[in-house]
């Protein structure tokens, strides 16, 4: 099933609210207006029969006891025009006047127009309905007016027509108002998806390898400027890390080859009688297999993070023994450059994977020894709180630079370029270290300056 872009997706959304929302004010209005409409003609009919009989008493001269029948006829004939039928009786009920003897064909034909009116405009059954009214002069009861129309009320085409075109300009007001929400919506849909298309196009030419794609400045909302730099900054990323790769193929290739060379060298030597096996050659020969086996170890820890099988296995042990096995390990290479080695620990346990700990320790004592200049000082520090386990390395060695700072718990990173093992490394063992402690739930970090040394941090939740 095709998916329908954005752009048609805000407009439709757009017009869809619109419409519901007109629609329901529509009927709503509707409802409202003609119900009040209705009241209110019930109410002006009762009010214009109740001024009708007012002014019917008025025909009434007391002086002579008499009506003037004159003006009630003309009252009732032109009353007949509004729908009003007029009977006029005296306090013993006699007739004094009734417009139905004076023209009952008259009558008649205003009935049947007004409830054939009534029906085809209200779709509706109303009857006429005769209401009495006493009449009185002063305090004395002078006689009764009957007046008849037509019920719940009656209205001519004109008051119709008024609601019909309320009604008209209703749809068209919707009418216009959905016009407006599409050109709305899609006049926001092109600003929303418009960005939203570059970093599309962006994130394809990174897929393709194409890591060099600018950040665009003109996102238009928070939002998207957010995602067009996590977009660069994962184009970024993706590129130090094919450049990592790239170059890692020739590091492996240059360290593979220099002590192949040297074993096949010798050998070759040895094998056509040139060269005596003496003891000496042959460490060689097994000095340079260690190397590789060192550079293989290496790739098999990295394999053993990337393939998720850092399992740990914790238990509860004292962290002092730990650190002073660990540092009895480099105890040659401490001599040799004369750096000074202090260990500060309380008698303090850790909730750990003993190994995996023991790891992290040689990981960074190696490399605070490893770039720790003669006469150097590196200090061990462990501390435990409540919640959390802390171990503290500090050097006094070369220092990191602030461009290669963020980088060295990348694997494969290193920050001396050089392809020399002894000062370089593989740029593994900082991201061995991470991921050991990132198992445990923890996290570290790293402090440095040139020439004033680094400090490595790694803490641990209990």
């Amino acid at each position: 099933m095709k998916k329908r872009n954005l752009s048609t997706q805000l407009s439709s959304g757009f017009a869809a609210i619109v419409f519901i929302v007109i629609a329901l004010i529509s009927v709503s209005a509707n409802l409202l207006i003609r119900s009040r409409f209705e009241a209110y003609m019930e109410s002006e009919q009762i009010r214009l029969a109740g001024e009708l009989a007012d002014e019917l008493a008025n025909q009434y001269d007391a002086e002579a006891a008499s009506w003037n029948t004159d003006y009630i006829h003309g009252m009732g004939m032109y009353a007949v025009n509004d729908g009003y039928f007029i009977k006029v009786l005296d306090i013993q009920k006699n007739v004094i006047w009734d417009i139905e003897q004076h023209d009952m064909a008259c009558c008649k034909e205003v009935m049947n127009k007004i409830s054939s009116d009534m029906e085809r405009l209200r779709n509706a059954n109303g009857s006429f309905v005769s209401h009495e009214y006493p009449m009185y002069h002063g305090q004395t009861l002078i006689g009764y007016a009957e007046i008849m129309y037509y019920t719940p009320y009656y209205a001519n085409e004109n008051a119709f027509s008024f609601l019909y075109s309320l009604n008209i300009i209703l749809v068209v007001i919707g009418i216009v108002s959905i016009v407006g929400a599409v050109i709305t919506g899609l006049i926001f849909a092109r600003r929303i998806t418009s960005p939203v298309s570059r970093v599309i196009s962006r994130t394809r030419r990174i897929a393709g390898g194409d890591y060099s794609t600018a950040d665009d400045n003109n996102a238009g909302s928070a939002e998207m400027q957010e995602l067009s730099q996590a977009v660069t900054a994962m184009a970024q990323t993706l590129d130090r890390q094919e450049k990592l790769r790239a170059r890692l193929t020739g590091d492996v290739a240059h360290e593979l080859r220099t002590p192949l060379t040297n074993i096949a060298s010798h050998l070759e030597m040895m094998c056509e009688g040139i060269w005596e096996p003496t003891p000496e050659r042959l460490t060689g020969c097994y000095e340079e297999i260690q190397r590789i086996s060192g550079l293989v170890d290496d790739m098999e820890k990295l394999h053993r993070i990337d393939a998720d099988q850092l399992v740990l296995h914790k238990s509860s042990f004292v962290v002092r023994p730990l650190l002073e096995n660990t540092a009895a390990m480099f105890e040659r290479e401490i001599a040799d450059k004369n750096i000074t080695l202090e260990i500060n620990c309380d008698d303090i346990s850790v909730n750990a994977d003993h190994d995996r700990i023991a790891q992290v320790v040689t990981n960074l004592l190696s490399n605070a020894v490893k770039y720790t200049e003669n006469s150097g000082h590196i200090t061990v520090t462990a501390e435990r709180d409540d919640s959390s386990f802390r171990l503290t390395v500090r050097d006094t060695g070369i220092g990191i630079t602030p461009e290669d700072l963020p980088h060295v718990f990348e694997r494969f990173y290193r920050a001396d370029r050089s392809r020399n093992r002894r000062t370089g490394g593989s740029g593994v063992g900082l991201a061995v270290v991470k991921a050991i402690i990132n198992a445990h739930g923890g996290s570290v970090c790293v402090q440095s300056e040139i020439g004033k040394g680094s400090v490595f941090i790694a803490e641990i939740p209990q």
